[in-house]
């Protein structure tokens, strides 16, 4: 799978410093290296998708079976990950500390899920998370039922708009 991922992107022109494949099972992970990131990369990621659609579909075919293939570039992927979750402990801070709800929109389904997993993980009492709302409206809220709780972090609605209002429509991006 290494070789044919190094001829798969070598091919399409794109210089590969260091790449790493990890299979378990159906799951292949690739970790690839480049000063052709922004090629890969594109605006939020959006181009990652389609390479990694297309590497996974000529992966398939190729293996004469389904493959869940997850794509790396430059970190990239983890890096945006740690911004999202540094907004969301911005954000809990702000409901432990109000007691007011917020609705965090522009997030993909992809991140909302990662969001909900997160905030369920930190198994926090009275924090809870929903989804609500159809289609590019849909958006993750945030709710705290609990004692107000004094953090270190100061917040105060301004902010918190101004925060929320930053990000891009793709969701947590670059």
């Amino acid at each position: 799978m290494k070789a044919f991922t190094q001829s798969f992107f070598e091919g399409l022109g794109i210089q590969i410093d260091a790449l790493s494949v990890t299979e378990e099972g159906d799951d292949i992970s690739i970790n690839i290296e480049t000063p052709d990131s922004s090629l890969l990369i594109w605006q939020h990621g959006k181009n990652m998708e389609v390479f990694k659609h297309l590497l996974s579909r000529v992966a398939e075919k190729k293996l004469g079976k389904y493959i869940h293939l997850h794509l790396e570039v430059n970190d990239y992927m983890k890096s945006k990950d740690e911004r999202l979750f540094r907004f969301l402990e911005s954000k809990i801070a702000f409901v432990m500390s109000t007691g007011k709800s917020i609705r965090i929109p522009n997030l993909s389904a992809f991140e909302r899920k990662k969001a909900h997993n997160y905030i369920f993980e930190k198994k926090v009492e009275w924090l809870s998370t929903k989804s609500e709302g159809e289609w590019e409206e849909r958006a993750l809220m945030l709710m705290y039922s609990g004692p107000l709780v004094n953090t270190t972090q100061v917040h105060n609605e301004r902010s918190s708009s101004s925060d929320i209002e930053s990000l891009s429509l793709e969701g947590v991006g670059i």
